[in-house]
């Protein structure tokens, strides 16, 4: 505990003091806030407790506001936002439902395609079918040429042998 004596305490003392009369503690405190007064010039400007409190309810009203404004924002935040999900959810379904018949679109063309392409790979196996027929008669024609120039050439061959085991016979027996 300070031992000095506070303002309040000084002021107590003057006016209690039996001392004294009326003018003259009337002048000592004067002197005595004019002295305050010259220490502390912009003691006017400083806050009280009263000017505290009511700065407080003041902030404390202001703070309630900002709350209830918060509130309100979050409140129309959160209509926007589903109103904004709503239309996008809308417009994806009927994105969802372009690209289906989109889709359809080109399962036909490719089912078409696929159809085309089928009539030409027919064409194709018959042409196949066709030049493989022609193939093997040709190896069939030329498996009996061949077969006949081979006879043709064993008889050959044994008609020059025969002749030569002949005229060998021929030779030998004149010999």
């Amino acid at each position: 505990m300070s031992t000095n004596p506070t303002r309040k305490d000084l002021i107590k003392a003057i006016m209690t003091n039996p001392s004294l009369n009326d003018d003259e503690k009337s002048l000592l405190v004067e002197e005595f806030i004019n002295e305050i007064n010259k220490e502390y010039p912009d003691l006017k400007y400083h806050a009280t407790k009263q000017d505290i409190t009511e700065t407080e309810l003041k902030l404390t009203k202001e703070i309630e506001k900002v709350r209830l404004e918060i509130k309100e924002l979050d409140n129309k935040a959160s209509k926007e936002r589903e109103k904004i999900r709503l239309d996008l959810t809308k417009e994806i379904k009927e994105l969802d439902n372009k690209a289906s018949g989109e889709r359809e679109k080109i399962r036909l063309e490719i089912k078409e395609l696929d159809n085309k392409a089928s009539g030409e790979r027919e064409k194709i196996r018959l042409e196949i079918k066709e030049l493989d027929l022609k193939l093997s008669n040709k190896i069939s024609d030329t498996k009996a040429d061949l077969i006949k120039w081979v006879i043709g050439l064993f008889t050959l061959q044994t008609g020059l042998l025969v002749g030569a085991i002949f005229t060998m016979f021929k030779l030998f027996s004149k010999a």
